[in-house]
């Protein structure tokens, strides 16, 4: 269904952004293909960490010490953080997906549609698992009402890979770059300010290695929330009946071309969203 989000002759004002991340062990340290290594990504982890700004964190239990050893060199106190534990079998996505995810990606019809059988996306159904939790995560830091939020900004936690002096102590996004936007829609970046897939492509698009919408980050003013949830389950649960997975990343492209009228795209190379809103 296409739900106009926009708001006629209203101006919406955000005042308190939240960034939202999650950190979780999905056992990549032992798999074959683009392993990567707990300590390697708390490395780029502790630059989100870094950050003066209010951040809503969901991880795993055994993790909160060490995030909150770290996170106080910033927030000595933790008044512009917190925590949320949920293990993976407590994740919307995965009460919703994973049995479905598993029966599919490792099936011989799926394996013989896929052309790049290694990455995680098509091989890995926790990795994606996480990926289409994004949404739930963002849905719950608006339900509960952390820091009295207007707007969540879901940020990878390695989506920061600069030097990490960049970060610390700075006030990120900046309000007044936030205001120059439409806040009445959701704002994501993209490889391409633009672009169409036609709906008997679906399904090349979600197997492809094209790029366009990036799932490291991207805001939603929480009026835009409910929506967007149930947008995203719409769109993976037309892919599971298809038989046939992308990313989130392939997941936002599809609902983008669909319901245009809700997002706006800014262009930008991977990984550098955060300058767009640097003060």
């Amino acid at each position: 269904m296409v739900l106009d989000l926009k708001i006629k002759n209203m101006s919406i004002e955000i005042k308190n952004p939240v960034i939202v991340t999650a950190l979780y062990d999905i056992g990549r340290d032992k798999w074959e293909k683009f392993t990567q290594s707990y300590g390697g990504y708390m490395h780029w982890f502790w630059r989100t960490l870094s950050l003066d700004s209010e951040i809503v964190i969901y991880t795993q239990e055994r993790f909160n010490d060490e995030i909150i050893d770290y996170r106080r060199k910033f927030d000595p106190e933790m008044e512009k953080t917190i925590i949320v534990n949920q293990e993976l079998e407590e994740l919307e996505a995965h009460k919703r997906y994973n049995d479905r995810l598993e029966k599919l990606m490792y099936s011989d019809t799926f394996k013989s549609k896929v052309s790049f059988h290694d990455v995680p996306e098509m091989s890995k159904p926790l990795y994606n698992i996480i990926m289409f939790n994004k949404v739930f995560w963002l849905k719950d830091a608006v339900d509960k009402k952390y820091f009295n939020n207007d707007m969540v900004i879901w940020a990878d936690a390695g989506g920061l890979r600069d030097e990490i002096s960049k970060y610390e102590n700075t006030k990120w996004p900046c309000i007044n770059k936030i205001n120059e936007l439409d806040n009445t829609k959701l704002t994501f970046f993209s490889h391409n300010e633009d672009f169409d897939i036609n709906e008997d492509q679906k399904e090349w698009i979600s197997l492809s290695q094209v790029r366009n919408i990036q799932g490291t980050a991207f805001f939603s003013p929480s009026h835009t929330v409910d929506w967007l949830v149930n947008e995203i389950h719409t769109t993976i649960e037309e892919s599971l009946n298809g038989e046939y997975i992308g990313s989130d990343e392939k997941i936002f492209d599809i609902s983008y071309v669909r319901n245009k009228q809700n997002y706006h795209l800014i262009e930008c190379t991977w990984r550098t969203y955060f300058s767009k809103f640097e003060i």
